[in-house]
């Protein structure tokens, strides 16, 4: 990583010290990838080889009113830190566009399998070790452009997982053509955003029911053309592109550039997978010609723990977009079917005047209907470039108890599990096992497990994680819920939370008021699609022993240093407090990386991680804190 200390001090103005800085910009990780271009007999190649390779890899390119090549756009849009190269190869279709029109998409991508093979046979030298791998081992980066719209699976990215002659996996696989019908010219905003799914993984943002605005044309997943929009906060948040500021608890004033190079976080204390993003946009800037204001902040909200592509334009609880845009007038046209077309407009910005509170509207709540108390006021412009404006993080609130250590629960019932995937796997402290009722069972609903704590305990904050499992035993997610907590385990009264949770694998959170209990009943009334499995990988609770009410206290763990960060190899943690504690250290997907535990000090080898941010978990028999820490 390359950090240029005078770019930062102009690109990004910080009048106190109370925020931290995660910045990776200018890495120049190389993806070497391959483009097929497919034509039919009646649809021939309108562009030549030597035009497709500036298209796809060139540094400079005005050719067919394409502004910016494939690569160059994901070189900006990444903050300089993926450089995408790809070879070019062509490959003649034996039918014309209508035998390819008149078939499934998943037979439709078999043509592009064969193009692949074919290059195999044809150029028995092609050096395919070159090309880069995900983790997974599939290559990272195959695109295909059709000459004609029409054939079946072009205009999308595709998961077939094939594995190759010679050995390689195809685990995603994206088509795109240079002109679609509705383009006046040549267009590559079809292409960037089909690699956005493929090679970045990035889920549509537009509404693919087609009866709202989703986010317009803020971002390249939903957005359009002529130039081509950004990416988005939330994505460069996802990858840990550029300065990503987080601002700890207190008033700062913070002033972004508006080239996108600085955006701020703010997340959910109960639910880091859902926060708020700002970003400053500026409209003369290449990517915003369709901004529509000149200058102005953009507030995104996102919940990752939804995993639809944007059709859930209700506003509720349960029924919103994983990425919604804060529409500054407060008039939601995006969500209501007003804005389709046009896709947006100067109401949506917060300009100078405009303040994000939790009375205004929009409001600053979290998607529970919880107040978040973040405030964003004093917005002013400083000169043509630069954004000025005032945020109030507020503390962690005093009821933010530490999660309940889970060693002393012990398992009174659970509806007949399968065998090796018993109740107590539901609080053992491991991600990766779980509570599975097994397909074919006929117990009727709910079902139910019942959980000791061994002790009395107050209780406010509840946590479910399905499992995330892709084979067998598997799914089983539960839909509604009830929980229940008893002092004796008989008399258990109302349930003390009733709800539906999302179809995810991420930890999702119940507030409840304070309860006392000493005996927990979870009861999965039932689970998506009518399953008739239900599986729990944790229960997690917050809360205290009742009788330790005035000992609980509420302030952070000692001290915890955590450096260096970022950290490329090796991460060190110590506090000054010695002290048994635990360690989880989580990815923004929500899965357990590591899970150990140290006393004082610890060194932690994250050379094999990938690249990106992740969540590291503290916990001690009365604390538990999370903080982040970036992987480069």
């Amino acid at each position: 990583m390359k950090t240029n200390v005078l770019y930062y001090l102009i690109g990004l103005l910080i009048s106190t010290c109370h925020i931290s800085t995660n910045a990776q910009t200018d890495a120049n990780i190389p993806i070497q990838g391959i483009t097929i271009y497919i034509d039919y007999p009646d649809a021939p190649a309108s562009v030549s080889s030597d035009q497709l390779d500036s298209i796809i890899n060139g540094e400079t390119y005005t050719d067919l009113d394409i502004e910016r090549s494939f690569k160059n756009y994901w070189y900006q849009q990444s903050r300089r830190n993926v450089v995408i190269n790809h070879d070019i190869f062509f490959y003649s279709a034996p039918y014309p566009v209508s035998y390819y029109e008149a078939l499934p998409w998943y037979e439709g991508i078999l043509l592009w399998q064969n193009a692949l093979e074919h290059i195999i046979v044809t150029y028995p030298g092609y050096d395919w070790d070159l090309l880069s791998e995900s983790e997974s081992g599939s290559l990272s980066s195959i695109m295909i452009i059709s000459s004609a719209w029409g054939p079946a699976g072009v205009g999308a990215a595709h998961y077939p997982n094939w594995i190759l002659s010679n050995g390689k996996k195809v685990g995603s696989i994206y088509g795109s053509v240079l002109q679609a019908p509705w383009d006046l010219a040549h267009n590559l905003f079809m292409t960037t955003h089909e690699g956005g799914h493929g090679i970045f993984g990035f889920p549509d943002t537009y509404d693919t029911e087609y009866n709202s605005g989703g986010t317009s044309f803020y971002t390249l997943m939903s957005g359009g053309k002529p130039d081509i929009e950004p990416i988005g906060g939330p994505f460069l948040a996802q990858n840990n592109w550029g300065y990503v500021l987080n601002p700890t608890p207190g008033t700062q004033i913070i002033t972004l550039k508006a080239d996108g190079d600085s955006i701020v976080t703010i997340r959910n204390p109960h639910d880091p997978f859902e926060f708020f993003t700002i970003e400053a946009r500026k409209q003369s800037n290449i990517g915003n010609s369709r901004f529509p204001v000149e200058l102005g902040l953009l507030i995104w909200h996102t919940d990752s723990k939804v995993f639809t592509s944007n059709t859930r334009e209700e506003m509720t609880p349960l029924l919103h977009y994983k990425h919604s845009i804060e529409q500054a007038d407060g008039l939601f046209e995006l969500e209501n079917d007003i804005d389709i077309v046009i896709g947006g407009n100067a109401g949506d910005i917060f300009v100078p005047g405009s303040v994000f509170t939790n009375s205004s509207t929009p409001n600053a709540n979290w998607w529970s209907g919880e107040q978040s108390n973040i405030t964003i006021e004093n917005i002013e412009f400083v000169g043509t470039d630069f954004i000025r404006f005032t945020v109030t993080i507020p503390e962690i609130h005093e009821d933010h108890y530490p999660e309940i250590n889970q060693d002393g629960w012990t398992l009174i019932s659970a509806t007949p599990p399968q065998v090796g995937y018993e109740g107590d796997k539901a609080f053992d402290g491991d991600i990766t096992t779980y509570y599975h009722v097994p397909w074919g069972n006929t117990e009727p609903r709910s079902h139910d497990l019942i959980i000791d704590l061994n002790d009395l305990y107050t209780i406010n904050e509840i946590y479910y994680t399905a499992n995330s499992n892709t084979s067998p035993p598997w799914e089983g997610r539960i839909e509604n819920y009830e929980i229940y907590f008893s002092e004796d385990g008989i008399d258990w009264g109302a349930p003390v939370a009733t709800g539906t949770f999302f179809r995810t694998e991420i930890r999702q959170y119940i507030l409840i008021p304070e309860t006392t209990g000493r005996y927990l009943k979870f009861s999965a009334i039932n689970s998506f699609d009518d399953d008739v499995r239900t599986s729990i990988a944790e229960i997690n609770l917050r809360g205290y022993r009742t009788s330790e009410a005035g000992l609980i206290e509420n302030e952070p763990l000692q001290a915890i240093s955590i450096y260096p960060n970022p950290a490329t190899d090796i991460l060190q943690v110590y506090t000054k407090q010695n002290d048994n504690y635990n360690l989880e250290v989580y990815n923004l997907e929500g899965a357990l990386i590591l899970n150990t535990s140290f006393n004082q000090e610890t060194t932690i080898d994250i050379s094999g991680f990938n690249q990106g941010v992740y969540l590291i978990k503290f916990s001690s028999a009365l604390k538990s804190e999370t903080y982040h820490f970036v992987k480069i």
